[in-house]
């Protein structure tokens, strides 16, 4: 086959070259108000101690909590939620929590709420912040983790089965991660 010149600019990516797992990002305010971000750009970035990053925008409500607070949870998204959490995007504040029908619940480790309809989630304490271009990347050090007690059940492949994440690939599409091929 032969290979062609393809855009730079992910925004024109279709197909997407770098699918990203989908999560929704939940914060408080310093004042307990709670928020919800879906966001996509999420990336392990250390073993010891266990640190991950997002990007996102520096101005954001999410960014603007998390500097305030010094934490914040990571949900994971799953198939079923993939509708709700695209058309997040169209609220904001407690607006966007009424509006997709998801149900907060107060975290065991962070002072900021999980996504209670959510499969798996990482409860984080602000490691760092850095400026990436146009992107503002923030550094989270996970302290607690949750995940369903079936999916732990399950053997093998059946748990990315039942933890059924999905990544997205561009504007109102997202993929399903739950095919596993070992090899």
């Amino acid at each position: 086959m032969k290979k062609v010149a393809y855009p730079i600019d992910k925004r024109q990516w279709c197909p997407s070259l770098i699918p990203g797992p989908v999560v929704l990002i939940s914060t408080c305010d310093s004042e307990k108000n709670p928020n919800i971000a879906p966001k996509s750009w999420v990336q392990m970035v250390s073993f010891e101690p266990p640190i991950l990053m997002f990007s996102g925008a520096k101005g954001n409500t999410t960014e603007v909590n998390i500097m305030a607070t010094g934490c914040f949870g990571v949900n994971l998204v799953d198939s079923s939620m993939a509708s709700r959490v695209y058309r997040c995007t169209e609220h904001f504040g407690q607006e966007r929590i009424e509006k997709s029908g998801l149900r907060l619940v107060e975290a065991s480790r962070i002072d900021a709420p999980l996504v209670d309809d959510c499969r798996a989630h990482l409860e984080c304490r602000l490691h760092s912040t850095g400026q990436v271009g146009s992107g503002f990347v923030v550094f989270g050090e996970i302290i607690a983790a949750s995940i369903w007690q079936e999916i732990l059940a399950a053997r093998g492949v059946g748990r990315y089965e039942l933890l059924d994440q999905i990544v997205f690939v561009e504007n109102g599409m997202f993929a399903s991660i739950n095919k596993i091929t070992r090899i």
